[in-house]
C-alpha cells in the first residue's frame, strides 16, 4: 500500500470513528515522538507538593503532541551521553543546590549544543552559587507574599506559550518577587500587575515569564505553577507546552507526525454580528510538503443534494463523502445512486446520524451489497433535517472537491455556519480563512467538534484549543492555519506530487 493511499484510508475508512490504517505502509506517523524532554524534579530545599501534578500534566501533553516524557531525580543523567537523548530539559520546581560540578559541566555543554531549558516556579530557587546558571534561568527567586490572585498582563501575544492568553489573565498562584530585573537580558513575555495584590517589592516591571536564546541553546521560565491546581488549568498548562516548544525549536503543530485528529468545523457568529464568508482549505502534506490540496466555501445547511460521480473499483474507491449533522436530534440520512438516464442503480442506503455526529465514507463502502465497482452517474443525498456536505475525488496523490447541487436552508438567527470535515496530523493538515465583505467589524468563534459531537483541540496560530474567537475588521480578513516554527502557514510549503 503506498503512503499517499494510507492516508487517503486514515480519513475516509470509518463512519463513526475514524479509523487510521497509515502503519500499513510502514509510516510511523502516529507512534513516533517528535521528540523526547528530561522533567528534573530533584530538591535540597522546599519540596513543592505540586510537582506530581506538574509531571502528570506534562506527560498528558507530551501524549497529545507528539513527544516522549522521562521524569527523574537522578543526576547521574546529567551526562553528555544520556542528556543528547533530549531535545529539553524541564527544572520542574527545583530547588537548592541539586548538580555537582560534573554534572554541570555536561549540563552546559547539552545547552552549547543546542540543547533547550524550561523552568518552572522554583527553578529560580536553584543553584544560587552557579552563575552560568543565573544567567540561563534568567533572574533568582528572593521572596515571595501568600498565596493570592492577582491579574497577570501578555506583553508578547505572538509567542506560542502566551497566544493563548488573554491579554489580562487573573489568576491564583505564589508570586516570586526576583532579586533583579531580568528585562534587559531576556524578551519579556508576561508581567505581574502589582496593583492588584499585596506583597509586590519590584515595581510596574515585574516580569513573570521570559525567554532568550542563551550559550548556543535556548531558554523558556515561568514565575507560575507553585499550586497543584495550576496544572488542571488548560490556559496554564498550554503556557507550559508552549514553552515547552520554543525551548525545543519546534512549531505548534506537526501535522505529519501528531496523532490524526478529524471531525468538523462550526463557525459562531456574536449575536448582531454578520457572517463572514468562510473557505476551508484541506491539504495531503508528504515531508513537510503540501501535496495536493483542496479549498471550498462554506455553504449554507441543506435538506437535498446532489453531485455527479465517477467511481472506480481500484484501491477501496476514489469518491469520498462527508456528512455532519449540526443538530441535537438524530438525523435520517438517504443516499441514492442514479445513472445517467435516472434509473436507481442500487439502494437507497440510510444512515442515522447522531446529535451532533459526523459520518464519513468511501461510495464503494456505503454501496458495497448493491453499487457496480465501476459507476458513472447521480449521488443524491436527502436528510430529515439539514445537514452540511463534502464529497472529495481522490487520484493517485491528488484530491479535489466534488461540485455539488443543493437547495440551501435558510440559515437560523445566529448565522452559523458549518463545515463537515476538517483532519489535522496522520498527513493531513486542515487551515480556515474567514473574510468580512461588509462595513463593520465582525465578531463570533469558530467550534472544533470531533465526530461524536464533542469539543476537539488542535493547533492553529500557535494555538492548541477547541475554540478560536475572532474579530475582523470591515473589508479584512483572518486565517487559522497551522504554523512553522518561524509562523508561516505550513500550506506555504508546497511539494511535488508523487
Amino acid at each position: 500500500m503506498s503512503e499517499t493511499f494510507a492516508k487517503r484510508v486514515c480519513l475516509w475508512t470509518a463512519m463513526s470513528v475514524w479509523m487510521c490504517v497509515a502503519s500499513a505502509a510502514g509510516r510511523p506517523a502516529a507512534e513516533a515522538s517528535r521528540f523526547s524532554i528530561l522533567v528534573f524534579t530533584k530538591t535540597a530545599g522546599f519540596r513543592h507538593d505540586s510537582i506530581p501534578a506538574g509531571i502528570a500534566a506534562i506527560r498528558a501533553l507530551g501524549s497529545e503532541h507528539g513527544f516522549s516524557v522521562v521524569s527523574s531525580e537522578d543526576t547521574s543523567v546529567f551526562n553528555e551521553v544520556e542528556l543528547a537523548k533530549f531535545r529539553v530539559v524541564v527544572f520542574l520546581n527545583t530547588t537548592g543546590d541539586i548538580l555537582n560540578p560534573v554534572e554541570q559541566a555536561a549540563f552546559e555543554t547539552f545547552i552549547r549544543l543546542g540543547g533547550g531549558f524550561v523552568g518552572i516556579h522554583s527553578a529560580t530557587d536553584t543553584e544560587y552559587d552557579w552563575p552560568w546558571y543565573g544567567q540561563l534561568v534568567g533572574a533568582y527567586f528572593q521572596s515571595h507574599p501568600a498565596i493570592q490572585r492577582a491579574v497577570v498582563k501578555r506583553v508578547d501575544s505572538s509567542d506560542a506559550s502566551t497566544a493563548p492568553l488573554p491579554p489580562e489573565w487573573l489568576r491564583t498562584d505564589e508570586w516570586y518577587n526576583f532579586q533583579d530585573d531580568p528585562r534587559s537580558r531576556v524578551t519579556v513575555l508576561l508581567n505581574l500587575d502589582e496593583t492588584t495584590y499585596n506583597g509586590g517589592t519590584m515595581g510596574e516591571s515585574h516580569p513573570l515569564a521570559w525567554r532568550h536564546e542563551y550559550d548556543g541553546g535556548r531558554a523558556w521560565y515561568t514565575a507560575m505553577g507553585h499550586t497543584e491546581e495550576s496544572y488542571s488549568e488548560p490556559l496554564f498548562v498550554s503556557h507550559i507546552l508552549g514553552g515547552i516548544l520554543w525551548a525545543a525549536n519546534m512549531a505548534l503543530s506537526d501535522p505529519q507526525r501528531d496523532p490524526l485528529r478529524t471531525g468538523y468545523v462550526v463557525v459562531n457568529p456574536d449575536p448582531g454580528s454578520a457572517v463572514p464568508a468562510a473557505t476551508v482549505t484541506l491539504a495531503l502534506l508528504t515531508d513537510g510538503a503540501v501535496q495536493s490540496q483542496a479549498a471550498v466555501t462554506v455553504q449554507s445547511l441543506v435538506y437535498d443534494a446532489s453531485f455527479f460521480a465517477e467511481v472506480q473499483s481500484a484501491m477501496a474507491g476514489n469518491v469520498g463523502i462527508a456528512i455532519t449533522n449540526p443538530s441535537y436530534s438524530a438525523n435520517v440520512v438517504t443516499i441514492t445512486p442514479y445513472r445517467p438516464d435516472g434509473s436507481s442503480a442500487g439502494g437507497p442506503v440510510t444512515m442515522i446520524l447522531s446529535p451532533r455526529g459526523q459520518a464519513a465514507r468511501f461510495l464503494n463502502d456505503i454501496f458495497s451489497d448493491s453499487m457496480p465497482n465501476v459507476f458513472t452517474g447521480n449521488i443524491r443525498i436527502e436528510g430529515s433535517a439539514p445537514f452540511s456536505l463534502l464529497a472529495l475525488r481522490f487520484s493517485g496523490s491528488a484530491f479535489n472537491t466534488v461540485p455539488l447541487t443543493s437547495s440551501p436552508v435558510a440559515m437560523d438567527s445566529a448565522g452559523t455556519l458549518v463545515f463537515p470535515q476538517i483532519a489535522m496530523g496522520g498527513g493531513w493538515a486542515t487551515q480556515i480563512a474567514l473574510l468580512n465583505n461588509g462595513g463593520e467589524t465582525i465578531t463570533g468563534r469558530i467550534d472544533i467538534f470531533d465526530t461524536v459531537g464533542n469539543p476537539m483541540s488542535i493547533g492553529l496560530n500557535n494555538m492548541f484549543q477547541n475554540a478560536f474567537p475572532y474579530s475582523i475588521a470591515a473589508a479584512g480578513g483572518l486565517l487559522f492555519a497551522p504554523r512553522t516554527q518561524n509562523g508561516q502557514p505550513i500550506f506555504l510549503t508546497l511539494g511535488t506530487a508523487n
